[in-house]
C-alpha cells in the first residue's frame, strides 16, 4: 500500500463503505447487481486493506463486519441460530498458498481439503423434522433470512421427504442452469420484459416470487454441500456429501479430497478449462478442510469461517479490433448500434459483435472504428466492451458521428421525450415491417408455424406483403415464388396462417407489437374487456384500472388504437376472418367481502399462514396485495414484529388489522 495518512484513510474508507453498501444492497436485496463481481471485490479488498492498516477507522456497521445484504422484503423473516456466513475470497494461486500455510500453522500439520466448485447462485437452508421438509430460507444478511418454503416445494430436486426420519438442517446453493436461463430470457424478451443480467440474478428473483407457480416454471435447481449439525458418525466433509447424496439431496459430484497444492492447482486449471462447458454457472473453486473436527476447532471470524476459502476466477477478457459500427432497426423503431469486431474466442464461444445499446452509451465508451477494445461477457453470457485501449488507438482515428437518418428507410431519426434511444417513426420502414411481421408470427403471438425471419424477408423482398394483414391474402402461387418452397411447404404454411384466424384475441393484441404490451398484459386486458372493439374504445383510466396494468401500458394502448393506420389494420384483419373475441377462461369473480377491490399490505411474522398463502387468499378475494404503504393503501394486516410498514400506516392513518382480525372477516 502506498503511504497514506490517517485522515486520508478515514475519508477513503467512508467513501468505499457508502459505495459498497449501495452495491451490496443491489446484489443481495434487490437481485439486480450494478457492477461486475471483480469491481466489487477490488473495492472491498481496498477497504479491508485500509482497515487492517488503520484498525482505529473500523466502524461497527462497516460492510467488512457483515455477511451479506440487509433484509428488506415482504417475506417472513427467519433467524439463523447458526449464522449462514459467507466465505473469504482470494484471487490468485499465491494467495491460496498463503491460506494453506496459515492452515498448517494453525493446525500444526499438513491438512487435506475437500475441493469443490463454487456454484454461482444463492445460499439456501433446508430444515427437516422427522424427515419432512418444514422450512426453506435464504441467507439474507447471514443472521436473518427469508422464508421461501412455499417456493422451495416447487424445486424438483429438493426432497420433500427423506428416506429416514431425520431432524436436521442442510445448506447449499440454489441456482438456475444455463439452458433454463437462456429460455427464461428468451421468453421475457418476447413478452417485452427486462431480461435478467445473469443466472444468479435470475435464480434469486425466481426463488423470491410471491407466486410459487412462477418459481416452478423457472426450473431452479440446487446443490447441497453442508450439514449444520451432521449426524453421528460423519467426520469429514466428503463423507457428509456422500451421506447427503444417499438421502436424496442433489450434490455436486465433481468435488475431490486433495492433499497437495499441486493437486489443488491442477483442479483449478481443469475447471477453468471446463467452466464454459458445464450446464450451470461457476465463479470459482472452494477449499474446505476435510476434517470436521478441525473445522470445529478453528471456528469462524465475525464474518467468515477460518477453515475455508473461495478462489475466484478472474473475468475472462480478450482484446479485439472494432471494424465497423452498424445500426439496426427493431419492430418498434428503436435504432441500436452494434460493434462489429474481429472474431475472438471468449468464455467458450466465438464473439464478433457486441451491442453498444444507445447513443449515450456509445459516446460514454468513446468507441471508434479501428479502436482496440477489451471485451468480456457480462454474467458470462452477454458480450460487452469493457474499455477502449487508448494506447493502441490509431493516429488517424476519427470521432464516430451518430447517424441522423434511418439505415433502413432514410427517414430522419428522432429522440422521444424521456428516452435515450433513437427512433425511426416511419410506420412503412422496411426493417420495422420485417421485424413486426416476424413478431406477429412468433410463438407468444399468433404462433404461425413455418413463418420465420427468413421467409418473412423473402415475402417482403418479392413485394408479397407490406403488413401483417397481407399474410391472410397469400395463396399457393405467391408462396411458390419463395426459394425451396414446394407443395408440402406451401400447404403447411397456408394451413398455419388459416388456423391462426381462430386464435383468442389476446394473441392478436400481442402480435400487433404495441409498445410495452407483452403477452401477459394482452391477456389481462382481453380477459377483462372480452373483445377488440371494446378495447379499442377504452380510455387510459379504463385500462389502468386492471391490477398490474400501469399507466405506461394504458397510454401506449390508447395511443396505438387512436391512430388511423392501426384502425385500418384491425379492420382488414377482421375482414380476413380473424377472431376478435377473448376465448380463454373468465377471470374469477370474487365474492363480496371487506377486501374486494382493496389495496392491502402484509407486514410482520404471520402465525396462521405463510406470507405467500395469505397473499393468494387475499388475491382470490379480489384484493390487490402490494409491498409498500401509501395513501392508496386500504388496510395493513400485521403479525408479530411488525416494523416500518406498521409505523407508516399509523402516520398515514391507514386502518390496521391483526392477522386474527383479518381472518375473522374472511372465514
Amino acid at each position: 500500500m502506498t503511504e497514506i495518512t490517517l485522515d486520508e484513510a478515514k475519508k477513503e474508507a467512508a467513501s468505499l463503505r457508502t459505495q459498497l453498501n449501495e452495491w451490496a444492497d443491489a446484489y443481495y436485496s434487490k437481485d439486480a447487481p450494478e457492477v461486475e463481481d471483480n469491481v466489487y471485490d477490488q473495492s472491498y479488498n481496498r477497504l479491508l486493506e485500509l482497515e487492517r492498516q488503520f484498525p482505529e477507522i473500523v466502524t461497527p456497521d462497516s460492510i467488512t463486519q457483515r455477511v451479506g445484504g440487509q433484509i428488506d422484503s415482504d417475506f417472513t423473516k427467519v433467524e439463523h441460530p447458526i449464522p449462514m456466513l459467507s466465505m473469504g475470497d482470494v484471487f490468485s494461486k499465491d494467495e491460496l498458498k498463503e491460506f494453506d500455510q496459515r492452515m498448517q500453522k494453525l493446525v500444526g500439520h499438513p491438512v487435506e481439503y475437500n475441493v469443490e466448485l463454487k456454484i454461482d447462485g444463492l445460499s439456501l437452508s433446508l430444515e427437516y423434522e422427522n424427515g419432512k421438509l418444514v422450512r426453506a430460507s435464504t441467507r439474507g444478511n447471514g443472521y436473518v433470512g427469508e422464508d421461501v418454503t412455499a417456493n422451495a416445494r416447487y424445486i424438483a430436486d429438493i426432497p420433500q421427504t427423506l428416506p429416514e426420519p431425520l431432524t436436521t438442517e442442510v445448506r447449499g446453493e440454489c441456482y438456475m442452469g444455463k439452458k433454463a436461463f437462456a429460455k427464461l430470457n428468451e421468453e421475457r424478451e418476447e413478452q417485452g420484459l427486462t431480461v435478467f443480467v445473469n443466472p444468479r440474478n435470475a435464480a434469486a428473483g425466481s426463488l423470491r416470487q410471491l407466486d410459487p407457480k412462477v418459481t416452478k416454471r423457472r426450473q431452479l435447481s440446487t446443490f447441497i454441500y453442508t450439514w449444520v449439525n451432521p449426524p453421528e458418525g460423519i467426520i469429514s466433509q466428503h463423507q457428509a456429501i456422500d451421506r447427503m447424496h444417499e438421502l436424496g439431496f442433489h450434490t455436486n459430484e465433481t468435488g475431490r479430497k486433495l492433499a497437495t497444492l499441486d493437486e489443488i492447482f491442477a483442479f483449478i486449471d481443469e475447471y477453468t478449462a471446463k467452466r464454459n462447458s458445464l450446464t450451470y454457472g461457476i465463479d470459482g473453486i472452494v477449499l474446505k478442510i476435510d476434517d470436521l473436527n478441525i473445522e470445529q476447532e478453528l471456528g469462524n471470524t465475525v464474518k467468515v469461517p477460518r477453515w475455508e476459502i473461495a478462489y475466484k476466477f478472474p473475468p475472462e477478457e480478450q482484446e479485439t479490433v472494432v471494424r465497423d459500427i452498424v445500426w439496426t432497426v427493431g419492430r418498434t423503431g428503436v435504432v441500436t448500434p452494434t460493434a462489429v469486431m474481429d472474431p475472438v474466442q471468449l468464455a467458450g464461444t466465438t464473439v464478433a459483435r457486441a451491442s453498444l445499446h444507445n447513443p449515450d452509451y456509445l459516446n460514454e465508451k468513446g468507441v471508434r472504428i479501428g479502436d482496440t477494445v477489451k471485451l468480456h461477457k457480462a454474467g458470462d453470457i452477454i458480450p460487452e466492451i469493457s474499455e477502449v485501449v487508448m494506447a493502441k488507438r490509431p493516429a488517424d482515428s476519427e470521432v464516430y458521428h451518430i447517424p441522423d437518418t434511418c439505415p433502413s428507410c432514410g427517414q430522419k431519426l428522432v429522440h422521444l421525450e424521456d428516452e435515450v434511444a433513437l427512433r425511426c417513426i416511419n410506420p412503412s420502414c422496411p426493417a420495422q415491417v420485417e421485424e413486426g411481421i416476424t413478431h406477429f408470427a412468433s410463438r407468444p403471438a399468433m404462433n404461425i408455424a413455418g413463418l420465420g425471419p427468413k421467409i418473412v424477408k423473402q415475402l417482403i423482398a418479392k413485394d408479397l406483403v407490406h403488413n401483417v394483414a397481407d399474410l391472410y391474402h397469400l395463396n399457393a402461387d405467391d408462396l411458390a415464388q419463395l426459394d425451396h418452397f414446394k407443395e408440402k411447404s406451401i400447404n403447411n404454411l397456408l394451413t398455419a396462417i388459416d388456423n391462426s384466424k381462430k386464435n383468442s384475441v389476446e394473441l392478436l393484441i400481442t402480435g400487433l407489437g404495441i409498445d410495452h404490451v407483452g403477452a401477459k398484459a394482452a391477456r389481462l386486458i382481453a380477459q377483462k374487456f372480452k373483445n377488440l372493439e371494446k378495447i379499442m374504445s377504452l380510455g387510459v383510466q379504463d385500462i389502468a384500472s386492471i391490477d398490474t396494468i400501469g399507466m405506461t401500458i394504458a397510454e401506449s394502448m390508447t395511443t396505438y388504437f387512436a391512430q388511423p393506420e392501426a384502425q385500418k389494420l384491425v379492420e382488414e384483419l377482421r375482414e380476413s376472418g380473424l377472431n376478435m373475441d377473448y376465448l380463454g377462461e373468465d377471470e374469477e369473480v370474487a365474492p363480496d367481502n371487506p377486501f374486494k377491490d382493496k389495496t392491502v399490505v402484509l407486514t410482520g411474522k404471520l402465525e396462521h399462514y405463510t406470507r405467500s398463502e395469505f397473499t393468494k387468499k387475499l388475491q382470490a378475494l379480489g384484493a390487490k396485495v402490494t409491498g409498500s404503504v401509501s395513501h392508496r393503501t386500504d388496510y395493513v394486516i400485521y403479525g408479530k414484529d411488525a416494523g416500518s410498514k406498521y409505523n407508516k400506516a399509523q402516520q398515514l392513518g391507514v386502518p390496521l388489522l391483526t392477522e386474527e382480525d383479518a381472518i375473522a372477516q374472511i372465514e
